[in-house]
């Protein structure tokens, strides 16, 4: 059975991205199929880390314009990973992220039932676990990653703007859609860190990560696969196995 698991942030700088290209590079290296997929439409970041040669986009597959098949791509030899790797871009161009910014409800809704038909398909490609790598809030294409996903991992920072935010998330949307939450805490600066929280807003805190200079300069790097001994790649080794263990 693929589980299906959304990356979200009620804010933006929580570090969601390098968590989401991690954690998908882990369980890859752990033999799982795994395939990522950039649905932060409006900020797409993935084209910067993996650099891709693509004609078709996510951008393609949310329009009904192309199968999700057309739109991902298998990075397994590339990164040498023992389960496949697949990543699926959203389109970088600023015409297209205009275009699809000023798109209606009733486009998002028929992007919401081409992620779910994705997903059917990705299933019956034997993919393990799909990843969203989301926009931060509460923008369409994210609220439809969340729906479709089997659980929300929250990257959550120490500031009282996130703390805020991310406990109107959970009451006006993570709750009402009856979803399985997860939280991350990212760059946590050491007058912060104290005693493990084992739950906030009642919601499990899975890892708390904090702050390394390090691994904003290495952003080149996908350190799960090039330093699996980093501090940062045991924490999301240590949350990928809490989350096997707790939800999958």
């Amino acid at each position: 059975m693929t589980f299906a698991l959304a990356v979200h942030s009620s804010k933006g700088g929580t570090g969601k991205t390098s968590i989401a290209v991690n954690l998908a590079a882990a369980y890859a290296l752990d033999g799982k199929n795994v395939c990522l997929l950039d649905v932060d439409i409006r900020g797409p970041s993935l084209c910067s880390i993996f650099k891709p040669d693509t004609y078709f986009w996510i951008n393609d597959m949310l329009s009904g314009d192309r199968e999700i098949k057309d739109t991902i791509h298998d990075v397994s030899e590339r990164f040498g990973t023992k389960g496949k790797f697949f990543v699926g871009y959203s389109n970088p161009d600023i015409n297209q992220i205009r275009e699809l910014a000023r798109k209606d409800r009733s486009w998002q809704s028929n992007a919401l039932k081409n992620i779910i038909k994705g997903k059917k398909e990705l299933s019956g490609k034997n993919i393990d676990v799909i990843i969203f790598d989301t926009s931060p809030g509460v923008e369409y294409e994210s609220i439809n990653a969340v729906a479709a996903s089997d659980i929300v991992l929250i990257v959550h920072n120490s500031s009282i703007a996130c703390h805020n935010c991310t406990d109107q998330l959970i009451k006006g949307i993570y709750s009402p859609l009856n979803k399985q939450c997860a939280i991350v805490d990212n760059m946590c600066h050491p007058n912060v860190l104290g005693p493990s929280e084992e739950k906030r807003f009642g919601i499990n805190v899975i890892a708390q990560i904090p702050c390394m200079c390090n691994v904003a300069t290495r952003n080149n790097e996908i350190l799960s696969l090039t330093d699996p001994d980093h501090v940062f790649s045991k924490a999301i080794c240590s949350m990928k196995n809490k989350i096997e263990d707790f939800y999958m």
